[in-house]
């Protein structure tokens, strides 16, 4: 089991080494560095207790409840924001556009959201509070409020701040399916469309290979180095059905913290 702030810190790593003669680095950096990095950081209001869903095995992040979902995306954007406007607002267009995936029917793998009641009125509240929050953190960095928005963006071409932002949500975006789909013990995204090189140009398409467990290709190649090998935090329970919440949290609380490797490659 690997805790999703594990997974955002190193989805910030990979983040570290953007940029060669295709692709532009993240900027401004530390700011979008800090917002890969804290993509997930409410995480742990969950994961610290982890939870069970309704076969009785540890709850995967890709079918958690909407109740669950919109108090750990609402921690990650405060919790960013503690580092700066930018970063928080980042961490926002990231979690409303996720919250978007629950109107959805299409129960792949990555969208296992159900359409709920309950869970569409706690989806509804968070959209409007995600929404308020944007439009106070682009006061805040000088952003216009004045534009037509969807999910948080404006149109390609706007002008350069808004073409700067739709790159640097391109490279979160890109970053946390990376480190999702290599930490997962399933084939989550064989491509990653929509991702801007540059500020500007043309989105590209990346096609995401899965030639074994923690191991991922990306083409074309966005790093500044040949290959990318880093560690990552997870903890071993035993597979199957738990009798109660109670039994996991001892036994993965009890479980030993071991590193495994994960591996990037051209």
């Amino acid at each position: 089991m690997i805790a999703q702030h594990d997974h955002a810190l190193l989805a910030g790593r990979f983040a570290e080494h953007v940029g060669d003669d295709r692709f532009s680095g993240p900027s401004p950096r530390q700011q979008v560095l800090d917002g890969i990095s804290l993509h997930d950081a409410g995480w742990p209001l969950h994961d610290d207790r982890p939870t069970l869903n309704p076969r009785g095995e540890p709850l995967h992040v890709l079918e958690v409840s909407m109740p669950i979902a919109a108090r750990v995306w609402n921690e990650s954007v405060r919790l960013a924001a503690e580092k700066h406007p930018y970063s928080a607002l980042l961490v926002s267009l990231h979690v409303l556009n996720l919250s978007m995936l629950a109107r959805r029917h299409d129960f792949q793998p990555h969208e296992r959201a159900r359409n709920d009641p309950a869970d569409l009125f706690e989806l509804n509240k968070f959209q409007h509070r995600q929404i308020e929050w944007q439009e106070q953190l682009r006061k805040q960095l000088g952003l216009r409020t004045d534009l037509p928005l969807r999910l948080g963006q404006a149109e390609p071409g706007t002008n350069a701040d808004e073409d700067l932002l739709r790159f640097n949500f391109g490279l979160l975006r890109l970053m946390d399916s990376l480190s999702l789909d290599a930490c997962a013990s399933e084939d989550l995204f064989p491509e990653v469309a929509g991702v801007h090189p540059r500020p500007g140009a043309a989105p590209l398409t990346l096609k995401i290979g899965h030639p074994g467990p923690l191991a991922l290709t990306v083409d074309p190649w966005p790093f500044n180095v040949r290959q990318i090998l880093l560690p990552i935090n997870a903890r071993r329970v035993p597979t199957g059905r738990f009798e109660s919440e109670q039994e996991l949290q001892r036994m993965y609380a009890d479980a030993p913290v071991e590193t495994l490797e994960i591996c990037l490659s051209p």
